[in-house]
Parts: structure tokens; C-alpha cells; sequence
């Protein structure tokens, strides 16, 4: 099948098979090997990219589920204004993933802020459908967010700690938001 999709700000155009996985699709067709998956498809989570601004396994995503998708891996989130909310969150709080498990667990991160501010591609979805973060009440969703933060499995930050970070985040996103909107 022919994919067209946007990876890293770049459209492409790849012929794969349709259900070859995103994370071989990124390492084969697109030489980014900077992806690791220790788990070989069994969902430790350190595989994750946004695709449509959510948190994917890309050792899950078939290629048949990402026509039109934009696709983003960590590499390129780090250079964005984005990146360094979390960043200054990980710094305040003291509080930072380990090596093994930073790009991803940024990215969930990333995923669940763009949930919270309404920031994902309103015109594209998830291509995992998942639950939103945010209540009925549209108040944060702990429940969500901790459930969502579950999909990188690493054990070197507790729940607690990655709750924290992402309040703090989200209140660096919101000052930026009200700010501009001033």
C-alpha cells in the first residue's frame, strides 16, 4: 500500500505493506533508529510517538490505521516551545525519567497537555482510541491521566510524581495561553 503521512514535518509518500508497524516503518523506511522497543510488541512503552497529537505504541500502530497522519517522534517535540513547558516542569519538581524511558514518558505527557488544552488535531483522530483526560466536569481526569501514563510501564518515577509534573506543566501551558491571548 502507498502510506502518505507527515513524520517529523516532513510529508512522505512510503510503499509498505499495511500492516507493517509504525516503528518499523520509522526505523526501514525512515532511518530514525533512535526509537527502542525492549519488549518486542508487548507494550513497554518505550516506543511512543504522537500521532495526531496522541500517545501511540508505534510497535502497535499498523500502517493501514496512519493514512494522512502526522506523525512525531521525540527528536523533533524537543525542539518545539512545547517541550520546554515539561522540561521546566521535570526541573521545578525535581522530578525526571529516567534515560530509558525520558523521550516517551515526555511524550505521554505532551499527549495528555494537548488533551487537557484542546490542542490535538481537531480535524484528524486518535488513531488508539483512548479515553479523554478531562472530566465531565472539565477538571482533570486522574484516573485518565494515570491510566494514560501507564502505557510506558518503567518503574523510575511513581504516579504521584508524574501527576505533579503534569499539573505543573499544564499550568506553564495555561499562563502561555492567557498571556498570548492578552
Amino acid at each position: 500500500m502507498t502510506l502518505d503521512c507527515t513524520i517529523d514535518g516532513k510529508m512522505l509518500s512510503l510503499s509498505v505493506n499495511s500492516s507493517k508497524p509504525l516503528l518499523q516503518i520509522l526505523s526501514e523506511d525512515v532511518d530514525n533508529n533512535t526509537l527502542t522497543s525492549n519488549c518486542h510488541g508487548d507494550g513497554c512503552g518505550n516506543c511512543l510517538v504522537l500521532v495526531n497529537g496522541y500517545a501511540v505504541l508505534s510497535c502497535m500502530v499498523p500502517a493501514f490505521r496512519l493514512k494522512d497522519a502526522d506523525i512525531q517522534t521525540f527528536e523533533s517535540f524537543s525542539k518545539t516551545r512545547q517541550y520546554r513547558d515539561i522540561e521546566r516542569a521535570y526541573q521545578a519538581t525535581g522530578n525526571r525519567p529516567c534515560p530509558n524511558c525520558y523521550a516517551s514518558r515526555t511524550l505521554l505527557i505532551e499527549s495528555i497537555l494537548q488533551s487537557l488544552t484542546g490542542a490535538h488535531h481537531a480535524d484528524k483522530e486518535n488513531p488508539m482510541p483512548r479515553g479523554s483526560v478531562i472530566g465531565e466536569s472539565n477538571k482533570l481526569d486522574e484516573k485518565t491521566i494515570v491510566k494514560e501514563l501507564s502505557l510506558n510501564t518503567c518503574q523510575c518515577m511513581d504516579t504521584g510524581e508524574l501527576l505533579q509534573i503534569v499539573e505543573l506543566a499544564l499550568s506553564y501551558r495555561s499562563r502561555k495561553n492567557v498571556i498570548r491571548r492578552a
